[in-house]
């Protein structure tokens, strides 16, 4: 049987649309729209291309489909909505099975580990009207042990500070966490987030949702906070130079939510009993916190998975209809299960653009030899990751070695602020040379100090507070990238390079090759490989 996920982009703010197709307990196809459509979010559409993506890979139309979960459960004649939408663009309805937003994120997450059982904890801005769930995952079965509303949601919390530093909710709060590094926790948060019993509450009298309750979701240029949420300091404009002051919101803020969630992690360890835990939700996509977790000592095992946000809620979806037909979904051993292209079709694309290109033998060979003579090569191979994070299919590759590299990619390649930091990919088997108390890090979603002593000799991913957002590749998993990692490696004697996603600041990744190609050469790129072609400027 098949089953059909699918996410976010149906109603105005509604956003992080995707699809995710499941075949006898088994992920073959996933994809986020923003990805297909050019649209960053891709917000208030039907993730269609993605459906029509997950159908072509499978190799079946809309009528093979079983049944498609969304998640909004209490959305009111929603049902009826997305059956009318399914026949408008594909002449055909499956059943339409609304579940409930905060158990397809447990669903996601817990059926994608191999852990049983496992505590569960997801947190967001809101969906199906909570903020934070608490789960036991149990065999098939997810067990709600906590759930948390409005106003105490973490999300709205850190979308305040973001948007207070001057900065856009719901786009820019990784750009909180990486600031934070910078200033220092010396401003009192408690005002606005603190401990409450075995939990947390949020400060409703600083929340415009709280004096106008009925107010439609704000857009992204208006304020979800009244005044000056009790700070010492005025808001920043978006206009302005960062001062100290915002510098140590950052760190005050990011303290505060690690604080916080650290509390209620405790509380629910000794309540389950459980120290296996795994996370979702958009906070979850807070690697620094994730890091705190892992080193508090309260779990003995972490698990983020790579699609933590709600275009995640697809693959949920789709595992919990699986689940009620009695088809357990195997557990997640990679993420690469987005579109791809073959030479030949690539090829079609780079001589209809009349581009001066060669096809190489090996090309992870030619890109590592380029990366160590201090060249950027953007990276274009096999089928897309799903997530936010790039992971070695879809990236900008660098020398982690010179610590000019970080300046110039963000000035020059990215378009973005200079505090932003960039992610070594490093093989599985190297990675405890460099980062302290790693063992396999895929999927991007928490940081790892790195070792003292080679601080120096990876400073381009080396962050201010000697931390990094690890990937570790495996050669089974993804040998062309692992290839050029360790080919580089040969070479300079490091095998890690700096990884980030192939897009400019704003944009979606890159999904198609002409997408990677207009990339390519509106930025400072030096060279691109396009599965095995190979262009130079």
């Amino acid at each position: 049987m098949y089953f059909l996920g699918i996410s976010g982009g149906v109603m105005i703010g509604n956003q992080d649309g995707g699809a995710a197709l499941m075949k006898d307990g088994k992920l073959i196809a996933a994809v986020e729209e923003e990805r297909l459509l050019g649209d960053k979010h891709a917000s208030g559409n039907l993730p269609r291309r993605a459906i029509a993506y997950c159908l072509q890979e499978a190799g079946i139309t809309i009528q093979d489909v079983e049944s498609v979960s969304f998640p909004g459960k209490t959305y009111r004649d929603f049902d009826a909505i997305l059956k009318d939408y399914f026949e408008f663009h594909f002449g055909h309805a499956p059943k339409i099975e609304l579940v409930d937003h905060h158990t397809a994120h447990a669903a996601a997450t817990y059926f994608a580990w191999d852990r049983d059982p496992a505590l569960i904890l997801t947190m967001d801005f809101s969906g199906d009207r909570v903020c934070t769930m608490a789960s036991v995952g149990e065999g098939n079965e997810i067990r709600d042990v906590l759930r948390m509303g409005k106003p105490n949601s973490l999300g709205v919390y850190y979308s305040v500070l973001t948007q207070y530093l001057g900065f856009m909710k719901d786009s820019d709060e990784y750009k909180v966490m990486g600031l934070s590094p910078y200033g220092k926790p010396t401003v009192d948060m408690s005002g606005l987030l603190a401990t409450d019993g075995e939990t947390y509450s949020l400060n409703p009298e600083y929340l415009k949702s709280h004096v106008s309750p009925d107010l439609p979701a704000p857009s992204k240029q208006e304020r979800l906070y009244m005044g000056d949420l009790g700070l010492p300091g005025k808001a920043r404009l978006s206009s302005e130079p960062l001062s100290d002051y915002h510098r140590d919101v950052a760190a005050s803020g990011q303290k505060q939510l690690e604080d916080v969630v650290l509390h209620l992690i405790e509380g629910l360890v000794k309540k389950t009993g459980l120290r296996s835990l795994c996370l979702a939700g958009g906070v979850s996509l807070n690697c620094v916190m994730n890091q705190k977790i892992r080193e508090s000592g309260l779990v003995d095992e972490l698990f983020v998975p790579p699609h933590v946000s709600d275009a995640g809620l697809s693959i949920g979806g789709a595992m919990l209809q699986s689940v009620a037909h009695g088809v357990r979904p195997e557990p997640m051993q990679h993420c690469y299960v987005g579109p791809s292209f073959s030479d030949e079709e690539i090829e079609q694309v780079i001589s209809n653009c009349h581009l001066k290109y060669e096809r190489l033998d090996n090309v992870a060979e030619q890109a590592a030899a380029d990366l160590a003579a201090g060249l950027v090569v953007g990276w274009f191979q096999g089928r897309m990751e799903f997530g936010p994070r790039s992971l070695g299919n879809r990236s900008i590759l660098a020398d982690p070695r010179k610590a000019e590299m970080k300046e110039r990619i963000n000035l020059l390649v990215k378009f973005r602020e200079g505090f932003r930091p960039f992610t070594p990919s490093v093989t599985e088997e190297a990675a405890s040379q460099y980062f302290d108390g790693i063992e396999r890090s895929p999927y991007m979603t928490q940081t790892f100090n790195v070792i003292p002593d080679k601080r120096e000799t990876i400073p381009a991913v080396t962050h201010v507070d000697g931390s990094a957002r690890v990937q570790t590749v495996s050669r089974e998993y993804n040998p062309r990238y692992h290839a050029l990692i360790s080919e580089f490696g040969r070479l300079t004697g490091v095998p890690v390079v700096l990884n980030t996603s192939l897009n400019l600041m704003g944009q979606p990744i890159a999904a198609h090759p002409r997408a990677a190609l207009a990339n390519f050469y509106s930025t400072g790129m030096d060279r691109l490989a396009l599965g095995s072609w190979y262009l130079s400027k």
